[in-house]
């Protein structure tokens, strides 16, 4: 080596240059091996690298086992726990969360190093990178270690203490909540959804994962270091790390550790090991996922994991100090001034990335945020020293950008410029949101045939649609990006208040084009041409076409079956009514099946109808609305009396029913026998008025 010492020599010096006052090195330096063996390798790593793989398999399985047979288990995701802390559903993943916090607060962080499908990608990135003889640099930063906390924090301490803490106080205190700050609903009660029919409901696109594992595993690991998406953007993590310092599970040291080293040059979750066993006897850094890759390695087997007394509570050996010469943790890559501006600017950048493009999820605009701050400090490095680097790349030497470093620069102004823009354009979608909620006038009201716009409710809604408006295409006279079809139902509406009844039926026209409407949408369109006085045949046409293209919105077949009657053309609304009947891929619900039955004895089918809903009845005998169905098609089919006994089969499930009794009083009527039939009336009127007097 002595003839690479000029060149270390000078290396040193130019690096001594370019520090800043107070600051560090941004030039990475030659390093001689150290004395003694090479570490060996870690024969955890391949025991570990094993579970993941399975993990991530089981995951594949998972998915295609729901794709084939159409129901699976519920998704073990720990966000699934937030349909718990909603909805009170308790599912797999909230029990899966309850028991990974569990053995984290008693072992410590295994459940992170050993089960975590992202860790495995991060591992695996981190791996493809040695390869190229990549070996990324950890970027160290005081506040931006907060982020995994407060996501966590919002996204299962808030909405528990809005509903159980804020909206209390405020309702006591008669203090009028904000319109942004939206009033959680009541939990129903308790319940289980351990199995689903729609798997991916509750996560992003499917056309996601691969940017998401692209930007969480590859640019996480290579800006940040490995684990990097663990140590600044999963907030599992946040809850993970606070209870391993409580945790009782440690890796620990005995006398037998020589300060080799080997345990930290192998660690791949950044922990400074050989410093920490040595000043406190044990690993303290939360950031220790009990990979045991140092108690693999260890030379000497001075390490192993054991029980011992939390680290939140360890005290430092050696005259309670760390402070002797070389043990110091590394030294931040900011100081506290820049880690309070970038911190600030990387929640900007949070809220710009989240939602981008209607696509991007919460974890995802987490990662993307942590980089982007990584990337302001770069560019800011760039502008104030005169030599940076970026893990193996040379952005500037002597104070002049390398053809690599101007790039890399014009691509992180543009990376940062992509947040930027994306939090304007959530901005102005946010302030339309805004102006859309604090609108007073009801939904009859607006849709009522001599409708007039109130002054305020017109500006707000302009003002909504304005804001909107420019959060949308261009081809629209926004800066941002296509609506969402709910969205465009939302301008629809806004265009309804203002009065604008054409851009209202625009507007809705393009949702019900680009999304999967449902029936009401269907039906607000044919409400907006009936009140522009449109012919009516557009109504039936618009129907046609949507159960061309969705045969499965049987309200809307109901619909057009009706209409398709009151011009008599009973023929054509039994088709349709029998398609509806007979639908094996979409069965109607049982409301749906009663009302076909009933216009199909509108129709003068009184015999089919009776089939069906003998069929129904005999299917499902437990259900009240199939069996007052039944009775309707024996009173009709010309046997009054089977009907009666029918009624009271329906009212024997569901006493409290005023419709049923009313149904009764008919028959009875029919029957020509008075006396009963008013003490139905009576019963059904009695019921009604109980119901009206209850309290909301």
């Amino acid at each position: 080596m002595p003839e690479q010492l000029p060149q270390i020599q000078a290396d040193v010096t130019e690096c001594r240059k370019s520090i800043p006052a107070g600051g560090r090195a941004a030039i990475s330096l030659p390093v001689l091996p150290a004395a003694g063996t090479k570490p060996r390798s870690s024969k955890r790593a391949y025991w570990r690298a094993g579970v993941l793989i399975l993990v991530n398999l089981l995951i594949i399985a998972h998915i295609i086992q729901w794709l084939v047979t159409g129901r699976t288990i519920a998704p073990v995701e720990p966000s699934e726990s937030m349909r718990t802390l909603e909805f009170g559903e308790i599912n797999s993943g909230f029990v899966f969360f309850v028991l990974a916090l569990l053995s984290t607060f008693i072992f410590g962080r295994f459940v992170c190093g050993w089960g975590c499908h992202i860790i495995a990608v991060q591992d695996l990135c981190t791996w493809m990178l040695g390869k190229m003889r990549i070996k990324p640099k950890p970027f160290r930063s005081r506040l931006l270690l907060l982020a995994p906390l407060l996501l966590a924090l919002y996204m299962f301490v808030w909405p528990a203490f809005k509903r159980a803490v804020l909206f209390p106080v405020m309702d006591a205190m008669k203090i009028a909540h904000p319109i942004w700050l939206d009033r959680p609903p009541a939990i129903p009660g308790i319940s289980t959804q351990f199995v689903v029919e729609d798997f991916w409901a509750t996560f992003p696109p499917w056309y996601m994962v691969i940017p998401f594992l692209l930007v969480c595993g590859f640019a996480c690991v290579y800006f940040l270091g490995n684990k990097g998406f663990c140590t600044y953007g999963c907030p599992y993590g946040g809850f993970f790390a606070p209870l391993d310092k409580l945790s009782i599970g440690r890796i620990v040291v005995d006398d037998n550790c020589h300060q080799c080293g080997h345990c930290t040059a192998t660690c791949t979750s950044n922990v400074r090991v050989h410093q920490e066993v040595r000043d406190f006897g044990m690993v303290v850094d939360p950031g220790c996922m009990k990979c045991l890759d140092c108690v693999s390695v260890c030379p000497n087997g001075a390490l192993s994991f054991s029980f011992a007394k939390p680290s939140a509570f360890a005290k430092p050996l050696h005259g309670g100090t760390v402070a002797i010469a070389g043990s110091g943790r590394p030294p931040y890559d900011l100081t506290l001034t820049q880690d309070l501006i970038l911190f600030a600017l990387g929640l900007g950048l949070f809220m710009g990335f989240r939602g981008l493009f209607d696509s991007v999820p919460l974890l995802m605009a987490a990662g993307l945020a942590s980089v982007g701050v990584y990337a302001l400090a770069k560019l800011w490095q760039g502008l104030t020293q005169s030599s940076v680097r970026i893990q193996n790349l040379q952005l500037k030497v002597k104070g002049r950008f390398t053809a690599t470093g101007a790039l890399l620069s014009l691509l992180g102004l543009a990376y940062v410029g992509l947040g930027i823009f994306g939090g304007i354009v959530n901005y102005h979608r946010w302030q339309g949101d805004l102006s859309d909620q604090a609108i007073t006038v009801g939904f009859a009201t607006v849709f009522s045939p001599n409708y007039t716009p109130a002054a305020a409710d017109k500006a707000l809604a302009e003002d909504a649609i304005r804001h909107l408006v420019l959060g949308g295409e261009r081809a629209n006279g926004g800066i941002g990006w296509k609506h969402l079809p709910k969205t465009l139902v939302r301008l629809s509406w806004l265009h309804s208040v203002a009065g604008n009844l054409p851009e209202a039926e625009r507007n809705l026209t393009l949702a019900i084009e680009r999304g999967q409407p449902g029936p009401d949408w269907i039906f607000g369109l044919a409400r907006l041409y009936m009140l522009q006085d449109k012919p009516a045949m557009l109504g039936k046409e618009l129907y046609e076409r949507t159960l061309v293209k969705h045969p499965h919105l049987h309200d809307v077949r109901l619909a057009l079956a009706q209409l398709e009657l009151q011009t008599s053309n009973g023929l054509r609304a039994g088709e349709l009514l029998s398609v509806l009947l007979e639908d094996d891929v979409e069965p109607p619900l049982p409301h749906q099946r009663v009302r076909a039955a009933e216009l199909l004895i509108d129709c003068g089918y009184q015999n089919k109808a009776l089939e069906a809903m003998r069929a129904a009845a005999a299917a499902e005998p437990k259900q009240a609305i199939y069996q007052a169905g039944l009775a309707t098609a024996q009173f009709y089919a010309a046997d009054p009396a089977e009907a009666i006994e029918t009624m009271k089969k329906a009212l024997a499930l569901e006493p409290a029913n005023a419709a049923f009794l009313f149904r009764l009083s008919q028959m009875y009527e029919a029957m020509g026998d008075p006396i009963q039939a008013g003490l139905a009336r009576q019963r059904a009127e009695r019921l009604m008025q109980e119901q009206q007097t209850e309290p909301k």
